[in-house]
């Protein structure tokens, strides 16, 4: 182990932890790793795992971190584990980041959003009333896999046929603990990419694709490869993140009855519930690299040196909140990073609360009470992108 770990590295600093497969993460991952981390470790520290990196736990050093990007960069060229093939805007610094969001970011601007909420309801009613009869269903496969990507693939203007091989080659991207498999995988979306483009290159159509195809960067077209990085990053982002957040948000509801309970008598609550939860349940994380040797907070970087951060935690964080991991709607709206911060917060963060918000308001008015249909704990994984990897779900007809 020690052969990974660089001579500028200090020993008390470092942690034999690895952000894929750790065992911390398969089971109620959020209270296992408060309980780690608390007095164990410190907020930064650096793993000898996955070709030894840094590994920020704490939100007051996410935050300025993450908003300092003359120190700590998105530029790839900083990273040398950075995902490949690239992805756009993410894995860019202003000036340029600032262009590629311009170009798609009509799609997801409140009022865009707000245009879309009818459909959105539609669609979430009818796969729960075709759910309803049963009397339970596996929540991953009938709902999270479903209803985000299907509203995903409509903005896109991809056919809902192609969903079941666009998700399971995004779970290999993101939670693979293989660098080489997450690779082939993310090749493999970005073949489907760049061929949906070509399709929409003379087509007077609408949607996300269209929108990176007219948008201009320092006056000129995007060449290739910013094709394949803007649309690789809106499918893993359109086809994942949100499905995770929905499994997690009813893996606590349905073990928590007085919680949903709540939802259903008073539905005004579920709009601070969605924000409570998100807090709570966070489910991507983040990568930088170092642009230069630089010091943080009395610790020694060195150009090049990755760092991965664990934003699912930073709400969990009790130097930001108080008594963490307390779920409580009237909570007022306390910090969190489960969208990112700086120039790369999430640009689909307001879809993604509109989503939840929609989904909950239509589920709580057709199924009154629910639960885990299992004993025991719920496997989850972490990687990328947390999730629950199955979630069983029964109710009375």
């Amino acid at each position: 182990m020690t052969e990974l770990i660089p001579e500028h590295v200090p020993a008390h600093l470092v942690f034999d932890f690895d952000v894929y497969t750790a065992p911390e993460l398969r089971h109620d991952p959020y209270r296992t790793m408060v309980g780690l981390l608390q007095g164990r470790v410190p907020p930064i520290f650096y793993t000898p795992r996955n070709g030894g990196h840094w590994v920020v736990t704490g939100a007051v050093e996410a935050l300025d971190m993450l908003r300092d990007v003359e120190r700590f960069s998105s530029d790839p060229q900083y990273n040398s584990n950075a995902r490949k093939p690239w992805t756009l805007p993410n894995q860019s610094d202003p000036p340029d980041h600032t262009e590629y969001r311009r170009m798609i970011n009509p799609a997801f601007t409140p009022r865009a959003v707000a245009g879309m909420e009818g459909e959105l309801s539609g669609m979430a009613a009818r796969l729960i009333d075709e759910l309803r009869p049963r009397g339970g269903c596996e929540f991953v496969a009938d709902i999270g896999k479903k209803l985000p990507v299907n509203v995903f693939l409509r903005m896109a203007g991809a056919p809902e046929s192609d969903r079941e091989m666009l998700v399971e080659l995004t779970e290999r991207v993101v939670r693979h603990p293989e660098r080489s498999v997450r690779e082939a995988a993310g090749y493999e979306i970005g073949a489907y990419v760049l061929k949906a483009f070509e399709q929409r290159r003379h087509a007077l159509a609408e949607g996300l694709l269209n929108m990176v195809l007219r948008g201009r960067i320092q006056g000129r077209a995007l060449n290739e490869v910013e094709l394949l990085g803007m649309g690789l990053l809106l499918f893993l982002g359109g086809l994942d993140t949100v499905s995770s957040t929905l499994a997690f948000v009813m893996l606590f509801l349905g073990r928590n009855p007085g919680h949903y309970r709540r939802l259903v008598e008073e539905p005004r609550t579920i709009e601070a519930a969605v924000e409570e939860l998100i807090r709570t349940h966070s489910v991507a994380s983040m990568q930088r690299g170092v642009r230069h040797d630089t010091e943080f907070r009395g610790i020694r970087f060195r150009r090049n040196d990755r760092l991965f951060f664990m934003t699912q935690l930073y709400g969990l964080d009790e130097r930001q909140v108080e008594d963490p991991l307390r779920v409580d709607f009237d909570r007022p709206i306390s910090p969190h990073l489960g969208f990112g911060a700086g120039p790369h917060r999430c640009i689909g963060s307001h879809l993604a609360r509109t989503e939840v918000r929609i989904f909950l308001g239509e589920w709580t008015r057709r199924i009154p009470a629910f639960d885990i249909a299992v004993a025991g704990d719920i496997e989850t994984c972490g990687g990328n992108v947390w999730s629950p990897l199955a979630l069983p779900l029964r109710w009375s007809i």
